[in-house]
């Protein structure tokens, strides 16, 4: 029990500002283990997040608290995925070999694709979080906390999918080792009963459409940079994040 709370507030102060650091102990083998703990992460983030939603629906228009619903999840992660998505369109899209996409990624620099990609990406998730809020909260509510859940299991089974590369450890080295088959299927087996309890006519398509949004993204980063880094794993997350609120949107 002990171990297992240790793994859990490894991930708790690896995907968010939550800070926890002081009652970790830290070391690598805690750091790949707590792998299996980010979708719980990704819950306690969609937990959140829909407090803030519901919470802004009673005193503000759809519009605004979707802002906050954004907001909250970005102030307590830390933006980290959102700045990994940038990164990642920045170096995958415009280096012309695996060494230089890898340099650019590693730029904190924005350039203009990381600015595109966050802009649609951003734009993209408040009109289907206004339109999911739209046929009901409860709806919008349920979209919410599968988009986040799905999006951190999302990047466990890019973990298991690809190796990490690049010459800089970076903050996703140490994790960057496989889960033994059994802690993957624990990790990956919550948010997907979480799917089937929310959306119970919808899960199938949801549970589709993230597990070949995954594979088809892994093959990219491949043939891209030859593998992952922590950058790609938060342009999984986010993508992860918005093709769960389309499905939720188009199957409503």
């Amino acid at each position: 029990m002990k171990r297992a709370l240790n793994e859990f507030l490894t991930a708790l102060m690896l995907l968010t500002r939550v800070p926890v650091g002081r009652w970790c102990v830290h070391s690598e083998e805690a750091v790949a283990a707590s792998v299996a703990f980010f979708p719980v992460v990704g819950a306690l983030v969609g937990l959140v997040a829909v407090a803030a939603l519901a919470v802004g629906s009673l005193a503000f228009p759809a519009k605004i608290a979707v802002l906050l619903c954004m907001l909250a999840s970005v102030l307590l992660t830390g933006g980290i995925h959102e700045d990994g998505l940038a990164d990642s369109a920045d170096g995958l899209l415009g280096g012309t070999t695996p060494a230089r996409r890898l340099e650019i990624m590693k730029d904190s620099r924005l350039g203009s694709f990381g600015a595109l990609a966050l802009w649609f990406a951003l734009s993209a998730k408040w009109i289907l979080l206004c339109e999911l809020l739209d046929g009901g909260l409860f709806l919008a509510c349920r979209a919410v906390f599968i988009a986040h859940f799905l999006g951190r299991a999302a990047a466990v089974g890019m973990l298991h999918l690809q190796p990490h590369v690049g010459n800089d450890p970076g903050r996703a080295r140490p994790f960057c080792e496989r889960l033994p088959r059994p802690r993957l299927v624990a990790a990956l087996l919550p948010p997907s009963a979480a799917c089937l309890l929310l959306f119970p006519l919808n899960a199938v398509p949801i549970l589709a459409w993230v597990s070949l949004l995954v594979f088809v993204a892994a093959g990219f980063f491949q043939r891209r940079i030859g593998g992952i880094t922590g950058d790609c794993l938060g342009a999984t997350v986010q993508i992860t994040e918005l093709a769960v609120l389309t499905v939720a949107y188009s199957r409503a």
